[in-house]
């Protein structure tokens, strides 16, 4: 692949919340879990796990722990100025996107192989690196889903206010940190590519040029601009559902 190509497959990656319900070839889901299982991890500590989820009971009890998992945001998301608001939490929902997702892959992490790390990075930064290297993996999964024309959905909850009751239900060991979980099949739908910052406008020669710090305005009119593009996608979707329906 050249380094065109490359940057064309990272444009057309994007969050997918609504699937078809065509199975996935398990070689698919095996070549997904091989691009992470190369991911860099520091002092090549490789902590990660993968749990991969096709039953649809299963999956059901899933989303039905999100569901439950996400009322508190909810509730502090309403809180906030409307156009700072997340619309997959301001918005009521019928159910998660991804709960018809064909396949579910949760990926998680042992915290033990930090002792693989420089032992001040250890003691110090431990926690730090270990994240790292799971999002490393994570990218990685995503990636590989939209090479092989699948979509893909990071659940960010499962990582975070689901945890301990996914533990349970999916019985992992104390020893293992949830990092996140992959919902991955066959898009129902396409969306454009993002809108990123301009380069130049990232980039600094030799330094940090502080003429290109933003005010604070700045980036919460940013954010805002995100939240207003995210806003539209999701109301497109659901108008989309709702013809389907009829």
């Amino acid at each position: 692949m050249d380094i065109d190509n490359f940057i064309d497959l990272l444009k057309s990656r994007r969050s997918i919340r609504a699937y078809k319900p065509d199975p996935i070839p398990d070689e698919y889901i095996q070549k997904i879990i091989e691009s992470a299982r190369w991911a860099p991890s520091g002092g090549d500590s490789q902590p990660w796990e993968f749990i991969v989820i096709k039953k649809k009971d299963v999956k059901d009890k899933i989303a039905d722990l999100f569901v439950e998992s996400v009322k508190p945001l909810r509730q502090a998301e309403l809180t906030r100025e409307k156009e700072l608001r997340i619309p997959g939490l301001e918005m009521e929902i019928p159910e998660p996107g991804f709960k018809r997702a064909p396949v579910f892959i949760l990926l998680c992490g042992d915290p033990r192989t930090n002792e693989a790390f420089p032992l001040t990075v250890y003691q110090n930064w431990g926690t730090e690196v270990f994240i790292s290297n799971l999002a490393n993996a994570f990218l990685c999964m995503q990636l590989a889903a939209k090479s092989l024309g699948l979509g893909s959905q990071w659940v960010s909850a499962t990582g975070g206010v689901m945890e301990d009751s996914l533990k349970e239900f999916l019985n992992i060991p104390k020893e293992l940190k949830i990092y996140d979980m992959m919902a991955v099949g066959y898009p129902a739908y396409q969306l454009g590519p993002r809108s990123p910052r301009k380069i130049d406008e990232m980039t600094h020669d030799e330094g940090y040029d502080r003429s290109k710090l933003r005010t604070d305005q700045q980036v919460k009119d940013f954010i805002k601009n995100l939240r207003k593009r995210d806003r539209e996608e999701l109301e497109g979707l659901m108008r989309g559902m709702r013809t389907k329906k009829a």
